[in-house]
């Protein structure tokens, strides 16, 4: 538990890199489903706390070529 409370917070550009991953490949159920909406979704939420404008620029664009 000592280790989980020191964790570090993720930097904007790590979790943007997460997110456009997840994004631009998400995960499949058996009917072929894919989860992508739903990365979008927290992706979009992640980006109004973003401060750093490159990492809020790639997500934004990841999200926009996914967007219907």
């Amino acid at each position: 538990m000592e280790n989980f409370e020191k964790r570090e917070k993720a930097t904007d550009m790590e979790l943007a890199l997460f997110l456009i991953q997840h994004i631009n490949n998400p995960c499949e159920d058996l009917q072929g489903n894919n989860i992508r909406d739903f990365y979008i979704r927290e992706a979009q939420k992640a980006l109004d706390k973003f401060q750093d404008p490159q990492a809020e620029q790639l997500l934004r664009d990841t999200i926009q070529r996914y967007s219907k």
